[in-house]
């Protein structure tokens, strides 16, 4: 499902430069890709919506470059717990969830993350109790009609991994493989476009045996799909890898294995050190900076300054719910930026549009999505929100980059377009039922509690 139309007399902000802002501009979209922008009026107004978009920023949907939707399920019910006992509680959770579950949780977590502006999302996939679990993730992704990359991540040993999710590498190989193919085999141009895939080990390697980690690489290759990651998120995964391994950091263990690389995404990359950095500078690989959820189990504060000098390509992800409570990539630009700051107590260590430039370039480059979103250009899809600022938290302007990321919130999106369909315009979702969405998801919250209550967890 792809749309047309035209949007008049916005702010428009490419991101392709920090001085190209467009004031009283258009951009119109024929069939889901950008055709035209500039400032003024258009030639052509292309048949289909229209919008007035005078006292809004047009910008590119925001990149949720890490998360797990399902986790909206999980809000505020493990509170105040570091890493590793959380991590019981989380993989604790997949004796009692059900496929029902994750399609549920995902598809609110979708409708938050479309309400907020993000129009493409990273689902990093780690519990597949019952193989039904990752397609209907997958389903809730499709019905979403957000932009998504599904990473269908292995866990094949780990003391606190529960034996129903581990998995013998082959086995788990074939799934992601059935998975993969089935889509491209089934799936239309348009949505294999708005869906796309990765694999990885979950956690690197507390979770992630020798064996897996030799092959993942030559099977995430031959099937031309990328590599995502949890790494090196807290200290105690460090001195797992100290400990066990005889390697002095986590990136450099999995360079080992040759898991680094541009089509790879390491999210948190916490406790690494300035050689690990020049080792994802050399090779490419990007990271999925995750302040609210790294601040919330108190993990610690990534070198996001010391990558972003190095020249690697850092995005933003609000990682899932259970560890952030919400989807809001507003409130994560807003945490990455004031972390760095009172971090280095340097306020001008990190500038707003380079925060900004994670949440959108960074986020799709990461994701492999260069190509067709991060920013608002002739020939890419239209992915792009419309942010009203005319509220009074944000008048008046006087610094538009920084009062996007330090004074605007989530519910200052009215409109969200994804290749082009509008999806949402004025705050109303024109296709989701937001209603049945929530009630829905309040179902499956208490029917997922009480089987955790049962089993113990």
């Amino acid at each position: 499902m792809t749309g047309s139309g035209t949007i008049l007399n916005a702010v428009v902000l490419p991101m392709t430069a920090e001085s190209h802002i467009i004031r009283g501009g258009y951009v119109t979209v024929r069939d889901g890709v950008i055709t035209g922008m500039g400032a003024g009026a258009p030639a052509r107004i292309e048949p289909g919506w229209l919008i007035d978009a005078h006292d809004t920023v047009l910008m590119p949907g925001l990149v949720n470059a890490h998360t797990h939707l399902y986790q909206v399920l999980l809000r505020a019910i493990w509170e105040d717990i570091p890493l590793f006992p959380w991590l019981r509680k989380i993989y604790g959770a997949a004796q009692a969830l059900l496929p029902e579950h994750f399609y549920a949780g995902t598809l609110l977590g979708c409708l938050e993350s479309l309400k907020g502006g993000v129009t493409t999302i990273c689902e990093h996939n780690f519990l597949n109790p019952n193989p039904d679990c990752a397609p209907e993730t997958v389903r809730a992704l499709r019905e979403s009609g957000v932009r998504s990359v599904f990473a269908r991540t292995i866990m094949d040993t780990g003391e606190i991994v529960p034996n129903c999710v581990k998995e013998k590498p082959d086995a788990a190989f074939k799934l992601v493989e059935s998975i993969v193919g089935g889509a491209r085999k089934t799936f239309s141009e348009t949505q294999t476009r708005k869906l796309s895939f990765m694999t990885g080990p979950n956690t690197p390697p507390i979770n992630a045996s020798p064996e897996l980690l030799r092959q993942l690489r030559a099977f995430a290759d031959s099937n031309a799909i990328g590599i995502s990651a949890h790494v090196a998120e807290s200290a105690s995964v460090l001195d797992y890898v100290r400990q066990h391994c005889s390697a002095p950091g986590v990136v450099a263990y999995l360079r080992q294995f040759d898991i680094p690389g541009d089509n790879t995404i390491f999210a948190h990359s916490v406790h690494i050190s300035l050689e690990e950095i020049q080792l994802l500078k050399q090779t490419g690989t990007s990271v999925s900076h995750n302040p609210v959820s790294n601040m919330m189990l108190g993990d610690g504060v990534a070198p996001v300054r010391e990558m972003l000098a190095e020249g690697v390509n850092v995005a933003l992800g609000t990682d899932g719910a259970a560890s952030n409570h919400s989807q809001d990539m507003f409130e994560t630009m807003k945490a990455a930026s004031l972390l760095q700051k009172v971090h280095h107590r340097d306020p001008g260590v990190i500038d707003p549009y380079s925060v900004l430039k994670m949440a959108t370039v960074g986020g799709a480059r990461a994701l492999g999505l260069s190509d067709l979103c991060g920013t608002i250009e002739e020939g890419k899809r239209a992915d792009l929100i419309l942010v009203d600022i005319h509220a009074p938290h944000i008048q008046p302007v006087n610094h538009l980059f920084s009062q996007l990321v330090h004074c605007a919130k989530s519910t200052d999106v009215s409109t969200a377009i994804v290749d082009g369909c509008l999806l949402m315009k004025n705050r109303e979702m024109l296709f989701l039922d937001e209603d049945r969405i929530v009630a829905a998801a309040q179902a499956s919250n208490g029917h997922l509690l009480r089987r955790i209550e049962e089993k113990g967890i």
